[in-house]
């Protein structure tokens, strides 16, 4: 389908938006030539450090509809990357008294259902003694998914490098990347096949027309040209040739704090709790005695990089305090924790359209807290707008 050293299409970074929308291209469209680029190493964005906990809900219609949508696309993209579903777990919310119904309305499938006694028992047992505050109570709901992020963006892009890679270089995990030297990229790393690169180290200065659509020019004076671009950049969307429009329809960046604890007692039955009024949640890790809490953070326009999100006192603070009241018997230690950033609209709703002045350029971001369970469908939508659906 394209010229010489022009690709179809390519994708600008690779979380789990712009790894989806590489796996979605390449089951619908397998003979257009594909690239995705990244700044850093391919493991190295928000992506991989989330818990990639899917709850099928939305706090606006438009997030449910995308939601419902990505349930869907889930069983497309099931054959490519298993990892999308790899683990499930009943989920318990403790909710304020009477608000059972606010929860249900965000909810893509099945109200919440009360506990019955003996449900509640083991959740006493596995945290030491009640399980929600004063004015709360506890509800149980479909089964969660739990995927492993680092392995499912692996699974998507595997369509880049399964020809072998042009040298041999690799990045984390099973994936092989080819380096980008300085000037035009020209050739593949697929020869059986329409062109497929996974480049490493891209990070893109500027997206330029030209006569054979645009131009991707990065920090170093690397080059390469594709038809359309979807950029993919994640809370990175505040910065480069993404800014302007980012900036203009209001989106901020938000701190992302998961720390992991050790406490209460092992078994297979311990479940993903959601603690609804603070937006937290409790995810067991395997069958020991080990926890990722997730709780939110109150650190707006916070820098992307990793090495500039280490969290705070206050985030400490917070997440003790939440914990006090909302299982005040459970009294894990602190072991560990991961940060991040998400990209936030003042609707909540995705970011999903074309680039300032230029068409052919479509921006597909601004998650809001919700990216992995959201990124099919919107990595769908920025594919239809570049005529790729």
């Amino acid at each position: 389908m394209s010229g010489h050293g022009t690709y179809d299409l390519a994708v600008i970074g690779t979380g789990i938006v712009g790894a989806t929308a590489v796996g979605l291209a390449a089951l619908r469209h397998p003979d257009a030539s594909v690239v995705a680029v990244c700044a850093g190493a391919v493991h190295d964005g928000s992506t991989v450090r989330s818990l990639a906990v899917d709850i099928p809900a939305g706090r606006t219609g438009e997030q449910r509809a995308l939601a419902r949508r990505s349930l869907e696309l889930r069983a497309e993209l099931a054959a490519l990357a298993p990892a999308l579903n790899a683990e499930v777990r009943r989920a318990y919310w403790v909710v304020p008294a009477g608000g059972a119904a606010g929860v249900d309305g965000q909810l893509v499938g099945d109200a919440l259902a009360p506990c019955r006694s003996e449900q509640e028992a083991q959740l006493r047992a596995v945290f030491g003694g009640p399980v929600g505050g004063a004015g709360t109570e506890l509800r149980r709901s479909a089964e969660a998914t739990f995927s492993e992020p680092a392995e499912a963006v692996e699974q998507l892009l595997r369509p880049l490098t399964a020809g072998g890679p042009a040298d041999g270089s690799p990045v984390a995990g099973s994936l092989t990347a080819r380096p980008l030297t300085a000037g035009p990229l020209t050739a593949g790393s697929r020869v059986d096949g329409p062109r497929r690169d996974l480049v490493e180290g891209f990070a893109v200065r500027a997206v330029e027309p030209c006569a054979d659509g645009y131009r991707l020019i990065a920090e170093d004076g690397g080059e390469l040209t594709a038809r359309r671009v979807l950029a993919a950049p994640g809370a990175a969307a505040l910065a480069g040739p993404f800014a302007a429009t980012a900036k203009r329809l209001g989106a901020r960046t938000k701190k992302v704090v998961a720390y992991r604890l050790r406490g209460g007692e092992p078994g297979g039955h311990r479940p993903l709790l959601v603690l609804d009024e603070p937006d937290a949640f409790l995810l067991p890790v395997g069958e020991g005695r080990d926890w990722y809490y997730s709780i939110t953070s109150t650190d707006w326009d916070c820098p992307p990089e990793r090495t500039r999100l280490a969290p705070n006192p206050a985030d400490r603070a917070l997440a003790e305090a939440v914990l006090a009241e909302q299982l005040p018997c459970f009294r894990p230690e602190f072991i560990g924790c991961r940060t991040g950033a998400d990209l936030y609209l003042p609707d909540f709703a995705p970011l999903i359209t074309p680039l300032d002045g230029l068409d052919g350029v479509v921006l597909a971001t601004g998650g809001a807290g919700s990216g992995f369970r959201l990124a099919p469908a919107m990595a769908e939508g920025a594919l239809a707008l570049l005529g790729l659906d």
